[in-house]
């Protein structure tokens, strides 16, 4: 277990230039410590943008630097919930209601790259994957999304887990 002056290293070491560690403002989460960042130059114009901190995770004492697009809170509960990483597996290991789950996938915005080869090139341009793709992993199941950024759709696979249409285990990707 990673106690709070440990943590406070650690997140110290993900700082950005022009920040520090803001230790008036520390909040222990379930799984981790979280450390809000303030500017060391007085004119916050001056102060790097796209960051809210770093939580610090109790058992691995991996860091997970918070982006700035939400409200920190947002970020926090969702971290608790398992949003610890910045790439992930989903995987779907039971469906419930199938149509539902099919609209909380689209809205994750699942994609895959299919290389093609054109003028001397080969292209990988992602696509989202179509419904009924969706439908054919599903037949089997587990069935493991894998590679992705869930940082703007966590509260669609939230409201699927809530309403039921399917259970998933979240892992991280390297």
């Amino acid at each position: 277990m990673i106690d709070r002056a440990t943590a406070r290293d650690l997140a110290a070491k993900e700082a950005l230039q022009g920040l520090q560690i803001d230790d008036t403002q520390v909040q222990e989460l379930r799984t981790g410590w979280f450390f809000p960042y303030r500017g060391t130059d007085p004119d916050p114009r001056n102060h790097p943008l796209g960051t809210n901190g770093v939580i610090v995770n109790k058992q691995t004492g991996a860091r997970f630097s918070l982006g700035s697009a939400f409200p920190v809170d947002r970020d926090l509960a969702l971290y608790d919930k398992g949003y610890q990483f910045h790439s992930y597996a989903l995987v779907v290991t039971k469906i419930a209601d199938m149509e539902g789950s099919l609209d909380s996938l689209v809205a994750l915005e699942i994609s895959i790259v299919e290389p093609t080869y054109e003028h001397g090139t080969v292209w990988r341009i992602p696509r989202p994957l179509t419904r009924g793709e969706l439908r054919s992993r599903l037949t089997k199941l587990p069935y493991v999304f894998d590679g992705l950024d869930l940082y703007f759709q966590a509260e669609a696979l939230e409201e699927a887990r809530e309403r039921g249409f399917f259970e998933f285990e979240l892992m991280g990707c390297p």
